[in-house]
């Protein structure tokens, strides 16, 4: 922002709405230039820790193959963040002006749409995963034909494919203009782009379909579960037989609650953006994408945590 614009904002504010607003943009950059560093640098050690762990061959299982891609993604999806937010942060505060400013610029043509690519595959290898267990424990006798580590593969190659075909239209919502400044493309500014693509089609498909799958599919693998470890209590069988099933019942419920909680604001934040499309400042063109990266990149420092936890 301009010297110019500046003085005029200042005569439109009082004392009491500057100091909000300064305070608003001192958090906005302790949270982008410090706590966001800090829970991707953690969760990406931890994403690569489980990659080396599940890619081990005695460690291979169509589970383990699931899990070491979901780690793939959520380290792409922490790396793209560490790089984008950080660096915006920084470009903020020297007043859009700069050599960081300009890296800033050129690596958010690629990093913005490579992080929504990661993010679409890693919320539906959680799918994949629910999937995997569920029939897992309602068709055992069948999970060494039905659930192998070549079609774990196969369904991950899947779900790149088509998570980079759904989010190749991101790549032409950025652009450089003259001065190699990032700014909004017309695509972006499509009103019907936003509300059929950004909004209803990631609400549908990034959250509705999985969340409705996710439920349904961990509801009846818990009760299996549950049903199994009463059977077996009953058999007495061994203390740890039962341990190990009450923490299967624990991890479904967890993935469902931290699934839910942490996407239901990025699709809040979509819906958010829909209604608020006609808003033309930069500053409200960053804010959405801002606040539904920053939940995502919990989401995937979450789970990263959780899987070192199994």
């Amino acid at each position: 922002m301009n010297q110019t614009s500046t003085t005029e904002n200042n005569s439109t504010f009082s004392e009491a709405d500057l100091q909000y607003i300064q305070n608003g943009e001192s958090f906005q950059a302790f949270v982008y230039s410090v706590l966001m560093p800090c829970v991707c640098i953690p969760g990406m050690l931890g994403a690569c820790i489980s990659i080396i762990i599940f890619t081990k061959k005695q460690m291979r299982s169509s589970l383990n193959v699931y899990l070491a891609g979901l780690s793939v993604f959520d380290l792409v999806v922490l790396s793209m963040s560490l790089i984008i937010y950080p660096l915006m942060s920084e470009c903020i505060r020297n007043g859009s002006d700069g050599t960081i400013c300009h890296v800033f610029w050129r690596t958010s043509l690629f990093a913005y749409p490579v992080s929504l690519m990661a993010q679409t595959g890693s919320v539906w290898t959680c799918v994949a995963i629910t999937v995997d267990r569920f029939l897992a424990v309602k068709y055992p006798l069948h999970m060494r034909l039905w659930c192998t580590p070549q079609k774990a593969i196969c369904a991950l190659c899947c779900i790149t494919g088509l998570s980079i075909l759904y989010k190749i239209p991101s790549i032409f919502e950025l652009k450089l203009d003259e001065n190699g400044r990032v700014h909004k493309t017309e695509l972006r500014d499509n009103r019907l782009y936003i509300l059929l693509y950004n909004t209803y089609g990631n609400v549908l498909i990034l959250f509705v379909i999985p969340w409705v799958i996710i439920i349904a599919l961990n509801v009846v693998t818990v009760n299996a579960v549950r049903a199994a470890y009463k059977i077996r209590r009953e058999m007495r069988l061994n203390q740890r037989s039962d341990d190990n099933e009450r923490r299967c019942t624990k991890m479904a419920t967890v993935t469902i609650i931290a699934f839910i909680v942490f996407n239901s604001v990025a699709a809040l934040n979509n819906v958010i953006e829909a209604i608020n499309v006609n808003t033309n400042t930069q500053d409200a063109e960053y804010s959405q994408d801002e606040r539904s990266q920053y939940v995502i990149t919990l989401d995937s420092n979450e789970h990263d945590m959780r899987i070192q936890s199994m």
